[in-house]
């Protein structure tokens, strides 16, 4: 490599490696970081400090990293130093989604590789089986990056997390240059992993009358901002001051909106977050813009009812729960409402096939609960999956609570309120 045309400072080791001292493999992964870094136009490489978590979960061909790519790594013994968790795995727990027969046979095409791809994640470092899950962050997972700790990773909704609420420094690296990227130990200094790119360019003033539904507040920061950093005032007023498991859960579902709406990839948050508690409003640019955000600029929760908005169903076939992946609290919550809408209702029954989603780790735990029981008992499914999939509801009408679910299929959003009066036919 002519190392005199690259912009990027190279340290001798770096430069060593790239003359093939440690192998051809070797010198590819890290030729393809540093080629990466030059398009950031970052200035020089940094070591990884924490553990990786990856996007890319699922064997299909154009997506996932390809077969050889994958065999190469593994014949010359790479692995990463920091075993790393990824995403949740494909639907393939056929029992928990209620599929029809097309369905099945369809997502075993597209997955035939997926057992082996399995094997080749756990030679390369996957912490275990296990390690699968949008929430890797939540302590029962245990992947939880300290503040100020370099990382690679991609997934959205957890990199914004990572950046936001536990102040640790990531880009939203792409598919494949994360898994790179942890194997050479190695990520290039540009963007989120600076102070300059930690500013925030956009002023959020919160003036609504009470606490807003955290997915339409995600969108519309996150189509407004766009690839901004935006600094949030007043959801103190509404969630307190630091984080606890409420506003965690808050933050985790109004920030994988904003990174769906927009590719925000960090929010600071006034009186809430750890940067913005330290540092205030001067971790804001000089020439930011604002954005007021009051009752009026919200989407309200009426929007949503059957019949008034165009393309919703008042006869849902299916209802899915978790994505991102729900937490224990969040399923204690949701546990609470099924069980009250089962008894005003008078149903044993919830009336749409429902699937809640969560990390392996989290469902292990709530799986002894009295909670658990219940919801098994009313017909609930639970799977440690993804519903990002089309092909687990082609045809068919399908309701969820997650804003990127809506975002990436055809289900069809609704806030909490209004989903439970849908799940037990009530009016709302």
């Amino acid at each position: 490599m002519d190392f005199e045309k690259l912009k990027i400072n190279l340290t001798q080791d770096e430069k060593e490696i790239l003359n093939r001292r440690d192998g051809p493999v070797m010198e590819k992964v890290l030729r393809t970081i540093v080629f990466y870094g030059e398009v950031l136009d970052a200035d020089r490489l940094v070591e990884i400090t924490n553990s990786g978590h990856l996007v890319i979960t699922y064997a299909i061909p154009g997506i996932a990293p390809s077969m050889e790519m994958l065999d190469e790594l593994i014949d010359s013994k790479m692995k990463v130093e920091k075993s790393f968790t990824l995403d949740p795995k494909p639907p393939l727990d056929f029992e928990n989604w209620n599929l029809k027969p097309e369905q099945k046979k369809l997502l075993l095409q597209m997955y035939a590789d997926q057992k082996e791809y399995d094997k080749k994640m756990l030679l390369l470092g996957l912490r275990d089986p296990d390690a699968c899950t949008c929430t890797p962050y939540l302590m029962e997972v245990g992947n939880i990056p300290k503040r100020g700790d370099i990382l690679a990773w991609s997934e959205s909704a957890c990199v914004i997390y990572a950046n936001s609420v536990l102040a640790a420094r990531t880009n939203r690296n792409g598919a494949i240059i994360d898994l790179l990227s942890n194997l050479a130990g190695k990520t290039p200094l540009a963007g989120l992993l600076t102070d300059e790119g930690r500013k925030a360019d956009w002023l959020i003033k919160i003036t609504t009358e009470k606490l807003p539904v955290p997915q339409l507040l995600g969108a519309a920061i996150g189509e407004k901002v766009l690839a901004g950093v935006p600094f949030i005032k007043g959801l103190d007023k509404f969630l307190g001051s630091g984080i606890n498991s409420r506003t965690r859960d808050y933050l985790h579902d109004m920030g994988s909106v904003c990174a769906t709406a927009g590719a925000v990839g960090l929010y600071h948050v006034e009186n809430i977050t750890p940067e913005a508690i330290d540092f205030g409003t001067d971790l804001i640019t000089e020439d930011f813009r604002t954005y007021v955000i009051g009752d009026d600029e919200l989407k309200k929760p009426e929007d949503y009812i059957s019949g008034k908005s165009e393309g919703r169903t008042p006869k849902p076939e299916k209802c899915y729960l978790g994505c991102p992946h729900f937490s224990l609290e969040q399923l204690s919550w949701w546990s609470q409402k099924i069980d009250e809408g089962l008894k005003r209702s008078g149903q044993k029954e919830i009336p749409v096939k429902t699937t809640v989603c969560a990390a392996p780790q989290i469902l292990k735990k709530f799986k002894k609960s009295k909670a658990f029981l219940m919801l098994e008992k009313a017909g609930v499914k639970f799977s440690f999956g993804c519903p990002l999939f089309d092909e687990l509801g082609e045809g068919e009408s399908i309701i969820t609570n997650s804003y990127k679910l809506h975002t990436y299929t055809s289900a069809q959003f609704y806030p909490d309120d209004i989903l439970l009066s849908m799940l037990f036919n009530q009016k709302s």
